[in-house]
């Protein structure tokens, strides 16, 4: 045996052994897709809830300075099936729907008679809420707040 065979010879186990460790990374690439994927549990992002401290109750249940705190959606209106009752007759059934969009809460107008202010203001379409805002609807007023 001469030198060039046995060249020839380690040049072919290096190649036989670079062909298997190229087919145990295909393997292991492989059966890593096959795995089902880790759940990712998201962070809970911590939402603030919408506060409406009473200032005017018009005739409605409501005293001046209760506060209703909102977690989530909610119907304003005089009908019992609103989730917040507003018993004054300047109210309609379904007055006013609050709601959030993203991070911020937002007040619509859902065709009431009186319609729905915001500082003064006439709701159309979706208004967005802020801290210290006044929400008049009907005779009924709230201060907005968070928290």
């Amino acid at each position: 045996m001469d030198l060039l065979d046995l060249l020839i010879l380690a040049l072919r186990l290096l190649l036989v052994a670079l062909l298997y460790l190229f087919l145990a990374t295909v393997m292991r690439m492989a059966m890593g897709g096959l795995r089902p994927p880790r759940p990712r549990v998201a962070e809970p992002v911590a939402v603030p809830a919408l506060r409406l401290v009473v200032i005017e109750p018009g005739t409605s249940d409501l005293a001046p300075g209760q506060a209703v705190e909102l977690t989530r959606a909610a119907i304003l209106g005089r009908a019992e099936r609103a989730d917040i009752v507003l018993a004054d007759p300047a109210v309609s059934s379904e007055h006013a729907r609050v709601s959030r969009v993203g991070r911020a809460w937002v007040i619509s107008d859902l065709g009431s008679t009186n319609g729905t202010r915001v500082n003064e203001r006439r709701v159309d379409g979706d208004v967005p809420l802020a801290h210290g805002d006044v929400l008049a609807l009907g005779n009924v007023r709230f201060r907005v707040g968070t928290r």
